[in-house]
């Protein structure tokens, strides 16, 4: 007969066993980009840490995350990164929490968490920290007048947070981790993980679509963003629209609108958009699984990434990529192996590399075979991430060098 353990058991024999940490903490923006970008991290966390609690915005994923076996504490964030009101209040109620509990290890996710909390940290003693740059966002990429002086006006700052002693910076590829350096943000040598992992055991191919051009049947092009101007929506749409003309296609966009962000798109953008009779806005959407298996092809143009989730998704599920020769991007978008890479902002090259997918069939059939062997090969599922972060977290706790040159 086939025992299982009890509540109290499975209690009893965590607290017997034998861990590296005895407390984490993981700082992230909320509930639901934890679950659908942090988990390989933390389930590590977990392998290696008696109590690890994930400190948050409910946005009632929450229950979720402690039926996981977390700990939870409800952070509320705003949705404008550049309140400074706002943000001092998340750095009050941090640092209190930071002297509270006096973690061994701290974990930041984002430059905007990667800021306050280390700047929470000043006020805790020397805590040992992560922080993980997940993209160099909105300051650092962005040429608008703000963003310039912010980076400006920032960056003393940030090199006095981000060089302490303790402090470790991850990175997703090499590109940002460049950016960093040159700015004096962080060692030359910081570790690179890359990319935020992807389940490769729920995201699989489907059975070969009937072909293209027969029984009346679109080719559906998969775009699945945050609707920003810095995503490239718009120079997207203008590329269908010369594609459109010549070819029955259909693009389906998976994401929203971020009124706070400063590259948002409008309502009015998506109201004129949503007339061009080959592009449908599907707003956010739960089912990532079905809608990639739905698609053709997946494309992001987006003018920097720090290891798109989106892309990782659909070479998961076996299609062809279509990305922007951007950092980031072309980490997954192996040019002419497992898609096809366009100069950024250009819509005319995007129409170029949509087309050219969309006659060359045996390219878009090995591209998209192509693209589940990279998930593979660079080590970027769910199981290859967890066991990275579970060497990171080793290497931190016994003064190791981690071997990020994988």
């Amino acid at each position: 007969m086939i025992q299982t353990s009890t509540p109290n058991q499975t209690i009893y024999k965590r607290m017997s066993q034998k861990f590296l940490f005895d407390t984490m903490t993981i700082l992230s923006s909320d509930d639901r980009s934890f679950l659908t970008h942090r988990l390989p991290m933390a389930m590590a966390a977990k392998k290696m840490c008696r109590n690890v609690w994930v400190i948050c915005k409910d946005t009632g994923k929450c229950k979720e995350i402690r039926q996981l076996g977390f700990g939870v504490i409800d952070l509320p964030m705003g949705d404008a990164p550049l309140n400074i009101y706002a943000n001092f209040k998340i750095l009050r109620q941090l640092t209190g929490i930071y002297n509270s509990m006096q973690p061994d290890l701290i974990y930041h996710s984002s430059v905007q968490m990667c800021f306050l909390g280390s700047l929470a940290r000043l006020f805790t003693g020397n805590l040992p920290s992560i922080n993980a740059i997940t993209g160099v966002g909105y300051l650092f990429s962005s040429e608008q007048p703000k963003a310039k002086f912010l980076r400006c006006a920032l960056n003393p700052v940030l090199r006095f947070l981000w060089r302490r002693r303790g402090t470790v910076m991850l990175f997703q590829n090499p590109d940002d981790r460049a950016v960093f350096v040159k700015r004096g943000l962080s060692a030359g040598n910081a570790p690179l993980i890359p990319g935020s992992g992807v389940d490769d055991q729920k995201f699989k191919p489907i059975a070969t679509k009937t072909s293209l051009g027969k029984n009346n049947r679109k080719l559906v092009i998969g775009c699945a963003s945050r609707l920003l101007r810095d995503k490239g929506i718009p120079e997207l749409i203008e590329a269908v629209k010369i594609v459109e003309k010549n070819y029955d296609i259909e693009l389906q966009i998976a994401g929203d609108i971020h009124l706070k962000n400063p590259s948002s798109c409008t309502p009015k953008d998506i109201e004129k958009w949503s007339k061009i009779l080959s592009v449908k806005f599907l707003g956010n959407v739960s089912d990532m699984v079905g809608f990639w298996q739905g698609c053709d092809m997946a494309i992001l143009p987006s003018h920097r990434e720090g290891f798109p989730k989106a892309l990782l998704e659909a070479a998961t599920c076996g299609l062809p990529l279509l990305g922007s020769d951007v950092p980031g991007v072309r980490e997954i978008v192996v040019n002419g192996y497992n898609g096809l890479l366009f100069a950024k902002g250009d819509c005319h090259d995007i129409a170029r590399k949509i087309e050219k997918m969309l006659i060359d069939q045996k390219l878009r059939q090995s591209a998209g075979k192509a693209s589940r062997e990279v998930i593979k090969s660079k080590g970027l599922s769910n199981r290859a991430v967890e066991a990275s972060f579970v060497e990171l977290f080793t290497s931190i706790k016994t003064r190791a060098v981690f071997a990020s040159e994988r």
